[in-house]
């Protein structure tokens, strides 16, 4: 039958009917394909994110073959609900440590890897791999020649996860059923209001089609007036205005989820966890500033390095929790005593690094004497029992002297050296003198 010959009442609701189920078939694929797409990017950059996380958290562990940092690490995972498994491996291949069962773990796949990447996907799970890399900070005078650049390495191992995809999926359905049953409940309404639309139905209709057009080219936040004449046309602006903020509202709170676990994995990529404090990256990054600085704007500042006498007494009778504790005490000791300006930072172990800016080479030995003095003055008491420790720190001048860090790192090794070896408890600054005679 030619719509011709149909009833004006037909006529209508041809015409109102046909419109708004291709609008909701459009909206409903644009936002199931938006879906997906979001989908996959929240879980490539989450699994990303926690691999580059974990290669730096690791390094030491891998380093020093310590099972207790290593677990330590992969326990960290523990809290984060998508992580599968976690494996750990040394730069031969072998395995360090493991977490959950790997069900798409292709090593040799894993260890061809040179930066953060995503592997396979499959059995509900998508796996993601990054190389854990040697950045060594300290200069060892006796392995390292005067002027000696650091070099890169090859890496020292590999970390490996997979992230259970099957809580994203979940979440991509119930949005895409969401979406679909609103577009039905649009669709019956719209029925229903059909009966009673006469000749204003098209310039709505035509206003509600723009706007459809425009959330699939990506703009979610798109309303519509309701200032139609008819009550009924009214009221199906209003609902499509409910549903498009609605679906903005979904996509800003993902976005946002997004956003705050990228800031916290971006901050804890930066911090040593147990103490808070900037970790060794975050460290390479300031003394770099401050050299470059001291080169181009003759600002002074002076390099410490700390050197915690006597803590592997307190860690191995007292055990690892009286170790770590003592740690977070003395990184509380720094952080009281420490200028705004100045920075502060665990490089691993039981070693710390300060760098005072802004700073002649008196007030550096005054802060330094004071921070020698302060750390044995530390009564730290554990299961009953009281331990005292010192410290041991050496520091140098930035001052344009020394052009690069690494003629910083090793001369403010040295000093350090040097009072391990003249009796501990101390601070001494780096001398050219002393140096070459040693």
């Amino acid at each position: 039958m030619k719509p011709s010959r149909l009833s004006l009442r037909n006529r209508l609701l041809l015409t109102v009917l046909l419109p708004v189920a291709l609008l909701l078939a459009a909206l409903v694929s644009a936002s199931i394909v938006r879906g997906e797409r979001m989908t996959e990017r929240a879980i490539a950059e989450r699994g990303l994110a926690i691999v580059s996380f974990l290669a730096p958290a690791a390094e030491y562990g891998v380093i020093s073959g310590s099972s207790d940092i290593i677990d330590n690490v992969l326990g960290a995972l523990r809290s984060q609900g998508d992580v599968a498994a976690a494996v750990l491996y040394d730069r031969d291949g072998g395995l360090l440590a493991q977490r959950g069962e790997p069900r798409i773990l292709d090593v040799a796949q894993v260890r061809r890897t040179g930066a953060a990447v995503s592997l396979s996907e499959g059995l509900g799970r998508k796996g993601f791999a990054a190389p854990v890399r040697s950045m060594a900070l300290v200069v060892d005078e006796l392995n390292t020649s005067p002027g000696q650049e650091p070099e890169g390495v090859a890496p020292v191992g590999w970390v490996y996860v997979e992230i259970d995809i099957g809580g994203h999926e979940a979440e991509r359905r119930m949005a895409q059923s969401l979406t679909i049953g609103m577009a039905f409940l649009t669709l019956f309404i719209t029925t229903i209001l059909a009966l009673r639309l006469a000749n204003s139905v098209g310039e709505p209709v035509a206003r509600l089609a723009q706007a459809v057009r425009r959330m699939a080219a990506g703009e979610l936040d798109v309303q519509v007036p309701d200032t139609t004449g008819g009550e009924e046309l009214r009221a199906l602006e209003r609902g499509f205005n409910s549903m498009a903020r609605s679906i903005a509202n979904a996509h800003k709170n993902l976005q946002s989820r997004i956003d705050e676990a990228t800031e916290q994995l971006a901050h804890q990529a930066l911090h040593d966890p147990l103490t808070g404090l900037p970790n060794r990256r975050a460290f390479e990054r300031a003394l770099e500033e401050t050299v470059a600085a001291s080169r181009r704007a003759g600002d002074r500042g002076a390099l410490c390095f700390v050197d915690l006498d006597h803590f592997k007494y307190v860690n191995d009778s007292a055990g690892h929790a009286a170790g770590d504790a003592l740690l977070r005490a003395v990184a509380d000791i720094f952080r009281q005593r420490l200028r705004g300006e100045d920075f502060v930072c665990r490089i691993g172990g039981d070693e710390f690094a300060l760098i005072l800016r802004g700073c002649a080479r008196e007030d550096a030995r005054r802060v330094a004497e004071g921070m020698c003095k302060a750390i044995a003055d530390l009564r730290f008491e554990w299961g009953g029992r009281e331990f005292r420790i010192g410290a041991s720190i050496g520091f140098v001048m930035i001052d344009g002297r020394v052009t690069t860090v690494a003629e910083v790192l090793r001369e403010a090794d040295h000093a350090c050296y040097s009072v391990k070896r003249d009796g501990r408890g101390q601070v001494a600054e780096y001398s050219v003198l002393a140096a070459g005679g040693a």
